[in-house]
């Protein structure tokens, strides 16, 4: 009944279309779009469940529904194992298992507990966990399915359902189950692995205990007990386990006692992905009394990592292996061409064939090629189905076969498309978890012609999510899901590195957290969470927007319900200019009456950056690919990094609204910008309160001011934009911008240019190697660091201020680029490294002849020039000025002092502040007449603005303030 039998279940049908009745089924499930259930709310739709059961027809329905009744209520028993097991201090995993670490564990379970209610609690468990295993017992069996005893004993369930539960435990919210949400993974697949289990141990004296691990092991384990009892073994115990917890006192005795007993420890999971969490629990069981050859580990195997178990004993492991599993027979032509005989024989045709075909094959491998998560990507395939009427005519249609979860867990789907009809792919149905829709076979949206089309269609379908995805979550525009906060996660993580390393950054993050999950949402929505152009198709309308199910929420997606989200992942992955954005929005507020979108969006555009960063260097490092994929992934993360960079110049240039124009004027201020006007505060750079104030200061006081830096063109044209600037010097003095006329001059030779283009090509043979493709007069180039292992590795990496996701980036070889200049003969280049990566320049140029070049062109030969730079480049613009400061990080500080150069007393953006108010108050002794605007800042900018004044505190004060955030130590525990 769990898993249905493939061959006789799908009954003839095929002059009948499925669709009404799935129609009728499905729309009475709108909570499904919010998979986050509350506790309260689990137990309200689990009751529905069972009332079902006497109503629904005796077929596919009833197999649903006895699904959705093992899914709820072993969510339930995980969220009431979780509660009960109580909080744990968040320490390293090593020192975790020392005995110090555990020792700590002990004494804050004890200071926590709450005995009289943590028992009675516990005995709702146990009824609750005995009614689910009378249940179940009546539907693993080989037997036939009486739905009389059936709903008799649901109603038995719901009895005690009614019992009154802790207010606090009431708004727990349930966690997803992997296997059933996104793994591709069914109830019949646990099954299978009890028969595995079954053919290997037959005795069924031996007694079992199942110890599964939270969250998946929680549903595994319940299902296989019933399963074990039903086959006839005499002693079967379940106790469910947080490995990286580690065990209760309660949870603890319990396997001292079964381990003492002779019980066999039957471990069970979900398809390991590092198979950490199975040996921890292996340790665990071993240290309660376990001996080696009573433990083993139960657990599927995921394409992802398919030799997990092969490091262990072969009679120690009980796996399922992926072509084995229930969904890949639900995809095989004869059980997809019954299926569609369904739904296409309510459109009148009377034959259908399901054929094997080249063009069929030719869309697979594409799918399959879009992949870039082994482990997220979902089963899927695409059939070409030939249809053919009473008359004979006939019609030939491809069908895409999708795999889109488990029972309830799958119905979103089916809703959301329904919902999006127009927007999306035509959808025939949804059953057994697998969404048949119509593939329309043609390439994806190319840009070019059709950019304004799918700007216009991307603004509609945010819009239509809203108007028929609406959660009703009350006003906050995040849930609180602890663990799979990710999206929140993501700011707050990001967001505390202003406030300085470890543990300050720590110790913010709850305080952050809280905030970030508080911003207002007026019309929280089930988002859809990938906007990528690589995702839209051509429709015979509009453009049409493929996987639009399954990214917005899940235990490994962003868990954000904002709008927002979706309009600035479109703005990232179309790289859309000011101009074509604000179409989007406007046209997006005219279809959504969502007027405070714009007051929003900013903080999504971190997000939606920082995420696909972190996306793109988790898959660079997840599984090989091929030079290709790797290149593809890497402009992905530039992309990412330059739109972090340019929007948040936008947006701290928005906020203050008393930028004058830029014009040329002696004297001419120039500016370094790495390091003086910003920072890689959170993994990307920006400027912090103190730098705004500074550009202010000198933008009120009338000051021309000029950039000189290594960044590329491009930057210096947004941020001259951005900050009201008058021009600048890019590239390491090979470029020349005027903002006021809007006008450039390339300093390098023609002879460069060439030099560059070829070792730009060379460069690029080489594997690992990567560029920024956004420097056009000279070369940036990097490779990408693997996360390291180790606390104390970690905690090194963590001040690389460059690290986001799990990596970091670092300069290339010297001796490639060494050997490259010589064998090809570029000698009018020259490089160095910089933290992140490897800067080739032209050897004639630099800094100071760029200054000299922008003063003669702009000003003019004998105009006052004024330099502020922090770093050796920096000197040689020294040399060329009238008058230099540099803050008080300046590594090559004697050197700049031999130059005339004034240190001032702070480091960063806090000396440039300091540097600036002593030009603005030497300027005719007139005191500073600029202060930063007191404007009301909506609440996203708070919290970025609050940020960017920690960035100007020192550590010190930073870790005080955090020390009195009652919220701070939140992050000490788990």
């Amino acid at each position: 009944m769990l898993a249905p039998p493939i061959g006789p279940a799908l009954k003839g049908g095929a002059q009948q279309s499925a669709m009404p009745e799935e129609l009728e089924f499905y729309q009475s499930y709108d909570w499904c779009l919010n998979r986050y259930l509350t506790v309260s709310e689990a137990i309200r739709h689990l009751g529905e469940e069972v009332d079902k059961l006497s109503v629904v027809p005796n077929d596919w329905q009833i197999s649903e529904v006895v699904t959705n009744i093992f899914l709820l209520a072993c969510g339930l028993l995980n969220c009431i194992d979780g509660y009960l097991r109580g909080p744990v201090l968040n320490l390293p995993s090593q020192m975790a298992a020392s005995i110090v670490g555990r020792s700590a564990n002990r004494f804050m379970e004890q200071i926590s507990e709450k005995r009289w209610s943590q028992r009675r609690i516990g005995r709702w468990r146990e009824r609750l966990l005995s009614d689910l295993n009378d249940f179940l017992s009546l539907v693993v069996g080989r037997q036939a399915i009486d739905t009389k005893c059936l709903a008799e004993s649901g109603r038995r369930l719901k009895v005690h359902l009614r019992s009154r539960l802790p207010a606090d435990l009431r708004v727990k919210r349930l966690a997803t189950p992997s296997p059933f949400s996104h793994l591709d993974l069914t109830s019949s697949d646990v099954l299978s692995l009890g028969e595995c289990f079954v053919r290997r141990f037959p005795e069924r004296a031996q007694p079992i205990a199942l110890l599964g691990l939270r969250t998946s092991g929680s549903y595994f384990a319940v299902l296989l007990r019933a399963f074990f009892q039903a086959e006839g073994y005499e002693s079967v115990a379940l106790l469910t386990v947080e490995p990286n917890k580690g065990v209760s006192r309660r949870e603890k005795k319990k396997l001292e006692r079964l381990a003492a007993h002779g019980y066999l420890a039957l471990i069970v999971d979900d398809p390991p992905h590092t198979s950490r969490t199975l040996h921890l629990a292996a340790e665990i069981a071993r240290r309660a009394g376990f001996v080696a050859g009573n433990v083993k580990l139960m657990a599927p195997t995921h394409t992802a990592n398919p030799t997990w178990f092969e490091t262990l004993a072969e009679q120690s492991v009980i796996t399922l292996l992926p072509e084995q599993w229930y969904k890949r027979e639900l995809l095989t032509p004869k059980v997809v061409e019954r299926r569609l005989a369904e739904y296409f024989g309510g459109q009148h045709f009377s034959r259908v064939f399901v054929t094997a075909s080249r063009r069929a094959d030719e869309f697979n491998m594409r799918l399959q090629g879009i992949a870039s998560d082994a482990r997220g990507v979902r089963l899927k395939r695409i059939f070409e189905v030939q249809l053919e009427t009473s008359r004979g005519e006939r019609q030939t249609k491809y069908v895409l076969a999708k795999s889109v979860g488990w029972g309830w867990l799958s119905y979103h789907a089916f809703l959301i498309g329904q919902r999006l009809t127009g927007y999306v792919p035509p959808i025939l149905g949804l059953r057994d978890g697998i969404l048949y829709t119509e593939w329309i076979s043609q390439p994806a949206v190319e840009l070019g012609d059709k950019r304004s089309e799918l700007i216009t269609a991307s603004a509609s379908y945010v819009a239509a999510r809203v108007h028929h995805l609406n959660l009703t979550t009350g006003s906050e525009a995040g849930l609180d899901l602890k663990r799979h906060n990710n999206g929140s996660r993501m700011l707050e993580k990001v967001l505390s590195r202003a406030y300085g390393r470890f543990p300050v950054d720590m110790l913010e993050r709850s305080h952050l957290g809280g905030l970030v999950r508080k911003l207002q949402c007026p019309f929280p929505t089930l988002i859809d969470g990938n906007m990528h152009c690589g995702e839209w198709i051509l429709g015979p309308r509009r453009p049409l927007k493929t996987d639009y199910e399954h990214h917005g929420m899940g235990k490994t997606a962003l868990n954000v319900i904002d709008p927002a989200y979706d309009l600035a992942d479109t703005i990232l992955s179309l790289a859309l200019s000011r101009e074509e954005e604000r179409d989007l929005i406007t046209q997006y507020i005219a279809s959504s009456d969502d007027a405070t979108v714009g007051r929003r969006l900013f903080m999504h555009k971190l997000l939606a950056g920082l995420w696909a960063m972190s996306r793109v260097q988790e898959q660079l490092f997840a599984s090989p690919r091929g030079g290709d994929g790797q290149l593809d992934l890497h402009r992905h993360f530039m992309n990412a990094w330059n739109f972090l960079t340019v929007q948040t110049a936008r947006h701290i240039g928005s906020l203050c609204h008393s930028w004058r124009d830029p014009r040329w004027r002696a004297p001419l201020v120039v500016l370094d910008v790495d390091g003086v006007i910003d920072r890689r505060l959170f993994g990307f750079p920006s400027t912090t309160a103190a730098g705004i104030k500074a550009l202010s200061l000198l933008n009120a006081h009338g000051f021309s001011v000029a950039l000189n830096t290594a960044r590329s063109a491009t930057e210096v044209r947004e941020y001259c934009k951005a900050y009201s600037l008058a021009g600048g010097v890019a590239e390491h003095g090979s470029y020349l911008w005027d903002a006021v006329r809007q006008r450039e001059h390339v300093l390098i030779s023609s002879e460069t240019e060439r030099q560059l283009a070829e070792l730009r090509r060379n460069l690029q043979r080489i594997p690992g190697v990567f560029l920024d493709e956004r420097h056009r007069y000279s070369i940036r180039a990097f490779t990408y660091f693997d996360k390291p292992s180790g606390l104390m590795q970690s905690l090194l990496s963590s001040a690389r201020s460059s690290s986001i996701g799990d990596g970091a980036l670092a300069p290339i070889s010297t001796h490639i680029v060494h050997q490259l200049l010589a064998d090809l003969r570029l000698d009018r280049l020259a490089f160095h490294h910089t933290m992140i990566d490897t800067a080739i320049i032209a050897k004639d140029i630099g800094k100071g002849t760029g200054l000299a070049a922008l003063r003669d062109w702009v000003v003019g030969q004998d105009a006052e020039t004024i330099a502020v730079g922090d770093s050796e480049p920096d000197l040689a613009m020294f040399r060329v000025a009238h008058r230099s400061f540099a803050p008080a990080h300046i590594g090559c500080r004697h050197q700049a002092r031999l130059l005339g150069c004034q240190i001032a007393s702070y480091p960063y953006q806090q000396g440039l502040l300091e540097i600036v108010r002593n030009l603005v108050h030497a300027d005719d002794g007139r005191a500073e007449r600029f202060v930063v605007d007191e404007m009301t800042f909506s609440q996203q900018d708070d919290l970025f603005t609050t940020a960017l004044q920690a960035a100007d505190r020192s550590w010190t004060v930073n870790l005080l303030k955090a020390m009195f955030h009652p919220a701070g130590f939140r992050a000490l525990l788990r």
